[in-house]
């Protein structure tokens, strides 16, 4: 921890305003984020209205098979859910369960399910979730938040079956993820491209993509699921990203697929020039998995400012600067997300209730804007601010203790250590290999 969160967690772990009267929250969005803002607000008394624009619950983990006609997929509305059909987590459910609500027989979850889960085994425990902490009634499907903008508290305007409403209230926790707008990149010469470009949000499945030579551009988790799923019925793939510029040539083509530099530009035959200056053969299909867009078209321009994929003024990831009541709950990624997300919503109706006491907003900005000087003199891309992976527990702590909980178990950053190694030691194998459970998480006898 840097010496200005230091001093700041000091500063918040002796809370002396008295508790506040309950506050009506607006909440938006039913996904996990929003649905674990939901529970914490309401144990604390505060009443609270969720916001779904899609007909139910789970955000991005309630899977649409037919992603719409837009390859790009564009719009923010529809598809509401990024998943492809094969999608599993990369995560064990054990790290992927809220922490006093196991994702097994004894929770929201099956003993027998794998452990590391299917998307619709996801959405089954996300809906148990919502049934057995009663926050189905607390939430209105369809509804579309129009925008949020301060007056003395909040203005809400929402729609839903055409009919506008507008309300207050005296706070506001965004949940709304950030796998909706696509980061389509600026490649030169896509305009001119005959092959077809697609992005990783409208993908589902192999199918269409069969005797084709296909290249995928990105080396995360979709990079490396949708290559390697495609190449089952590809002709041939073209795995691209800047990681595999440095490969030795022993190890850039594995069966079908090879692995390549980055893509710099788009050739009108059909082909492709790469970053190191090297040109590919046509393809059929470019397969964009270059990520998403952080993206709050309900809030007013200048409240906050998105500025590749960096949300300010937040402290902490979190909270805005000039507006307390303001909070976005799940920025940080490459995370364990449901408790992140229940630890942020814990703290935020902490907050709200009086337990917390914060800084100066002048304080708060300054902590903001030195944090963002260390990532910079560390020289970690602004894109990549509010990526927790290597201080995710450290992060969940403080804000931990600054509102009151008990700290993240500590088998739970023994499972994480251990995730690691197994995928380094099983590279895409390693979700049906045997992993050692470290919790209290029940996995049947056979289940990886």
């Amino acid at each position: 921890m840097s010496l200005v969160g230091q001093s700041l967690t000091q500063a918040l772990q002796h809370p002396s305003a008295p508790a506040l009267t309950p506050r009506r929250v607006a909440v938006i969005g039913a996904g996990a984020a929003g649905l674990a803002a939901a529970r914490a607000l309401r144990r604390r008394g505060h009443d609270v209205v969720v916001f779904e624009k899609g007909p139910r619950l789970g955000g991005i983990w309630a899977f649409e098979p037919d992603p719409g006609d837009d390859p790009l997929g564009a719009d923010p509305v529809r598809p509401y859910s990024a998943l492809y059909d094969s999608l599993r987590t990369n995560l064990p459910r054990d790290l992927m369960a809220f922490v006093d609500y196991p994702f097994d027989s004894s929770g929201g979850g099956d003993d027998a399910w794998p452990r590391f889960p299917g998307h619709a085994e996801v959405l089954a425990y996300l809906e148990r979730f919502a049934r057995d902490f009663s926050l189905l009634d607390a939430i209105r499907f369809d509804t579309q938040v129009d925008s949020i903008t301060p007056a003395d508290g909040w203005r809400v305007i929402s729609t839903r079956q055409g009919r506008q409403r507008e309300e207050a209230f005296d706070a506001v926790a965004v949940g709304n993820g950030h796998y909706a707008v696509p980061r389509i990149p600026s490649l030169p010469g896509m305009g001119a491209f005959p092959g077809r470009v697609q992005h990783s949000k409208t993908y589902r499945r192999p199918d269409g993509f069969r005797g084709q030579t296909v290249a995928v551009l990105g080396a995360s988790a979709s990079g490396l699921d949708l290559s390697t799923e495609v190449a089952t019925v590809a002709r041939h793939v073209y795995w691209c990203a800047d990681a595999f510029a440095q490969l030795p040539v022993e190890q850039r083509v594995r069966g079908n697929v090879e692995r390549t530099a980055a893509v710099a530009a788009l050739l009108p035959d059909g082909g492709l020039r790469l970053r190191n200056g090297a040109e590919l053969p046509a393809v059929d299909v470019l397969l964009l998995c270059t990520g998403y867009r952080y993206a709050y078209p309900f809030l007013p321009s200048g409240l906050v400012d998105v500025d590749d994929n960096w949300v300010r003024p937040l402290w902490q990831d979190l909270l805005h600067v000039r507006h307390p009541t303001l909070a976005f709950i799940g920025i940080p990624f490459r995370v364990v997300p449901f408790p992140l997300f229940d630890v942020q919503a814990r703290w935020f109706a902490a907050l709200l209730s009086g337990d917390v006491t914060l800084p100066e907003p002048d304080t708060l900005l300054a902590a903001s804007e030195r944090r963002a000087a260390e990532l910079r003199a560390a020289g970690v891309a602004q894109r990549h601010f509010h990526q927790r992976s290597l201080d995710c527990y450290d992060y969940l702590d403080a804000l931990c203790a600054q509102s009151g909980q008990p700290p993240i178990p500590d088998w739970h950053r023994d499972l994480a250590a251990a995730v690691l190694a197994h995928v380094a030691a099983n590279p895409g194998r390693y979700r049906d290999r045997p992993l050692p459970t470290f919790g209290p998480t029940r996995v049947a006898a056979g289940t990886a």
